[in-house]
C-alpha cells in the first residue's frame, strides 16, 4: 500500500514538478519572455547610434534604425513562434506521460483480471 500512496502522492507531485521544470527550461532556451520584451528593439545594429549631424545623416540613421527594428521583429517573431510550437508539442507529450503515470499501476490488475476470465488476444 505504501508504493501506491507514494505513486499517487509524492511521485505524482514530483512528476508534475519535472514537467513544469522541463517547460520552463524550454521557454528559457528560446528566451520567449526576453524576445517579447525586446520585440521592436533594433536588431544587431552597429553604427546607427544617435547622430548629431546634417539632416541627411540623421534621416539615414532613422531609416537604418527602422529597418533594423523591422528585421528584428521578424526574426524574433519566428523564434517566438518556433518556441511556442515546440512547447505545444512538449505539452502534448508531457500530458501523455502524465496519463501513463496515472494509469500504469492499474495494468497488472487489468492483466490479472483478463487472465482469470480467460481472455486471450486474437493474434495468439
Amino acid at each position: 500500500m505504501g508504493i501506491i500512496s507514494w505513486w499517487y502522492g509524492r511521485g505524482l507531485q514530483g512528476q508534475i514538478g519535472r514537467i513544469r521544470d522541463r517547460l520552463t527550461a524550454t521557454a528559457g532556451y528560446f528566451s520567449i519572455g526576453q524576445l517579447l520584451s525586446t520585440l521592436f528593439a533594433p536588431f544587431r545594429q552597429i553604427s546607427a547610434g544617435s547622430v548629431n549631424g546634417p539632416v541627411g545623416a540623421q534621416l539615414r540613421a532613422f531609416f537604418d534604425k527602422t529597418i533594423s527594428r523591422f528585421i528584428g521583429a521578424i526574426v524574433r517573431s519566428f523564434t517566438i513562434l518556433a518556441g511556442l510550437i515546440v512547447m505545444a508539442v512538449q505539452v502534448l507529450v508531457e500530458a501523455i506521460v502524465l496519463v501513463i503515470w496515472v494509469v500504469l499501476p492499474l495494468f497488472p490488475i487489468a492483466g490479472l483480471i483478463l487472465f482469470v476470465i480467460g481472455w486471450v488476444p486474437r493474434w495468439i
